[in-house]
């Protein structure tokens, strides 16, 4: 990957030449990649630092979160330890529905009763919350961790380090500072993009859908590429949140109208032992009055009592039986409404915070403009005299615990604990 560089040559006196090397280094975001092709994205890993977030639907208590622990080893409240560090994120839902799976959960309800519940595998969900950071090293302004975020590429994460720099250069050099504006300007557009992309899938979900259909940021120099990727990826966060919110509705549904079945049957069985308490009470009555002409024995009377109080028992447990149903219906449809209200004011509360931030950045992208106005200006003054090149090295840990080393583009897609070196070398005419 090669970036043009320039020496500024001034003469001295009597003829003698001090070279000062003005390097014009741009940010990664701007390098033209000479394949047109779209990278193809990397296989995300569980790595040490990463916080696991599990949720059973229908029981909002049971989502817990766990931090990766340095030995691969991430730990819930009652289901215990799971070993996560390099499973991918399919074989994370697999291990998280495995662990939970066919576990009994007692669930205390309002009367404070404990319900048993039998967790199922499909009501497992699991996801990756916070992820551990990148490291930038070498030649970029602000050497350091930069915050993972899923499908950064390196030239987005170099870029978030302040981008490729020289300091003694940049400081002296028009070219240095009008290749930094030109990177600003590309790596603004490309988080304008992110973001208008972000409140497109608010506003999609607000709506009920799950994926974004023809839309695309416009107005942004932003390549096709780029703007079909993180059109895609929204996309699929978009599905996978209305998966697990339209899971979780479908079980409370699913228990409401078990539980009202349960009642019609229980209903019906009242009706029954309520009519049987009344024809065992007028037996009572006629048992009493012929005992009192002396017409059936006494032991007769004590029989109807016997069978009046077992009916009147009987209806009392279905009647009692009837209100718990109800108690639990009502409760459930309680859980369902919150879910409904919670899950629509978090989006709004995510499209206001979305509106801000594309405020925010349309106010660095009209100054990322001006800079560049003002410094492009100056480049008339500087010959390209010798050409310079950006190395790009990624180290990575292995799941067996080694280190690789391997030189990268800026289109690389990058995993958290990835460790980005920059350097900036001459090259030879």
């Amino acid at each position: 990957m090669t970036i043009p560089g320039a020496i500024l040559h001034k003469t001295v006196g009597g003829g003698g030449r001090f070279a000062f090397v003005a390097v014009f280094l741009c940010q990664i975001v701007a390098v033209a990649v000479a394949s047109t092709e779209r990278p193809p994205a990397a296989q995300f890993h569980v790595h040490a630092g990463d916080v696991i977030e599990v949720a059973v639907a229908g029981l909002p208590e049971l989502r817990m979160r766990g931090s990766v622990q340095p030995d691969g080893v991430v730990t819930f409240p009652l289901f215990g330890e799971m070993e996560v560090a390099g499973l991918s994120t399919a074989q994370l839902r697999e291990a998280a529905q495995n662990q939970f799976a066919h576990k009994i959960y007692r669930l205390r309800t309002n009367d404070g009763r404990e319900v048993p519940v039998v967790i199922q595998a499909e009501e497992v969900s699991v996801s990756v919350v916070e992820y551990g950071p990148i490291y930038i090293d070498g030649d970029v302004a602000k050497p350091g961790a930069v915050a993972f975020r899923p499908g950064i590429m390196a030239r987005q994460a170099i870029a978030l380090a302040g981008g490729v720099e020289i300091a003694a250069l940049r400081s002296q050099n028009p070219a240095a500072e009008a290749s930094a504006a030109r990177s600003d300007l590309q790596s603004i557009n490309v988080r304008l993009a992110e973001a208008e992309t972000h409140a497109a899938g608010i506003a999609t979900a607000l709506q009920g859908g799950d994926h974004l259909v023809g839309f695309s940021p416009q107005g942004l120099d932003v390549s096709a590429a780029q703007l079909d990727q993180i059109v895609h990826d929204e996309s699929n966060v978009i599905q996978a949140r209305m998966a697990d919110y339209t899971r979780q509705q479908q079980f409370l549904k699913a228990s409401v109208a078990t539980i009202t079945d349960r009642t019609a049957v229980l209903a019906k069985q009242h009706k029954a032992e309520e009519e049987g308490a009344r024809a065992d009470d007028d037996d009572l009555q006629k048992m009493i009055e012929l005992l009192k002409r002396g017409n059936v024995a006494n032991p007769r009377v004590l029989e109807a009592r016997r069978a009046l109080l077992m009916s009147q028992t009987r209806s009392l447990q279905v009647a009692d039986g009837l209100l718990q149903l109800n108690m639990q219906s009502e409760d459930l449809s309680r859980q369902l409404q919150h879910l409904q209200d919670d899950h629509r004011a978090e989006l709004m509360k995510e499209a206001q915070e979305t509106q801000a931030t594309l405020a925010e950045l349309k106010v660095k992208r009209d100054a990322a403009r001006e800079r560049l106005s003002l410094f492009s200006s100056s480049r008339a003054h500087l010959s390209v005299d010798e050409p310079s090149s950006v190395e790009v090295v990624l180290v990575r840990n292995t799941p067996n615990g080694k280190s690789t080393r391997e030189t990268i583009d800026g289109d690389y897609r990058l995993e958290p604990g990835d460790v980005v070196e920059v350097a900036v070398m001459a090259v030879a005419n």
